[in-house]
């Protein structure tokens, strides 16, 4: 649905627009479901490497390099979220007037 409404050129810029923050939330979302499905990948492979069979102490450099693993998708995943959600990079929509079909001189706009 979010790649037809957003390519397809037969659609309209105003059905474009109005589709785009939907379009933005459920990418995040399944970003965020991807990271969460990760960083639970992590603490599963973890919790089975300090398991009785293995016997990996608590302090070792293995559950080190796995937390910082973590810490570090986290860290990631946030910049990214952040960065997307962040008003600087946004264009400005209908509401606040940037979107016209013509200029003054009659040639379409194509600046969207």
């Amino acid at each position: 649905m979010g790649f037809t409404s957003m390519w397809h050129k037969a659609e309209g810029r105003r059905t474009r627009l109005s589709v785009l923050p939907w379009h933005v939330f459920l990418g995040l979302y399944t970003y965020g479901l991807a990271v969460a499905t990760a960083e639970t990948g992590l603490l599963e492979k973890l919790t089975f490497l300090q398991s009785r069979r293995r016997r990996l102490p608590r302090r070792s450099p293995e559950s080190a390099l796995i937390n910082s693993l973590g810490i570090a998708l986290a860290l990631h995943a946030g910049v990214v979220i952040l960065a997307a959600v962040l008003p600087k990079h946004h264009r400005r929509t209908l509401d606040q007037g940037w979107l016209s079909e013509h200029r003054e001189d009659g040639r379409r706009r194509y600046d969207l």
